[in-house]
């Protein structure tokens, strides 16, 4: 008899596939710098993001692991949620903030 697969580990399975793919692996690879170096500032955030590349984006659906997700980890706090494609964020310490819509992301600080 098979052992039956948790849902945990279905999901790093295909987290594995999913590093496997050009276009995923480099999201993936942009979430764990943002987890790993917890950025403080919009800047920085940008900066890990490769805001400039129109390539990069963090479009919802198709993954499990979302920009929010390793922001929240990295210390930023939600502060307004309309939907997994609208959202702002602000860093508590810095009062740094960051809007998403729908796969970009802006720096709001100033608004």
């Amino acid at each position: 008899m098979t052992p039956e697969i948790s849902s945990y580990e279905r999901l790093l399975e295909m987290e594995a596939r999913q590093r496997q793919d050009p276009f995923w692996g480099r999201i993936h690879r942009q979430l764990d710098e943002i987890e790993a170096a917890a950025p403080t500032t919009s800047a920085e955030v940008l900066r890990l993001l490769d805001s400039n590349n129109p390539n990069s984006g963090f479009f919802h659906g198709g993954m499990d692991r979302e920009l929010l997700g390793s922001l929240t980890i990295a210390g930023w706090e939600v502060t307004e949620y309309n939907a997994a494609y609208y959202w702002t964020a602000q860093h508590p310490a810095t009062g740094e903030s960051l809007e998403y819509i729908e796969g970009d992301v802006y720096n709001r600080t100033d608004r």
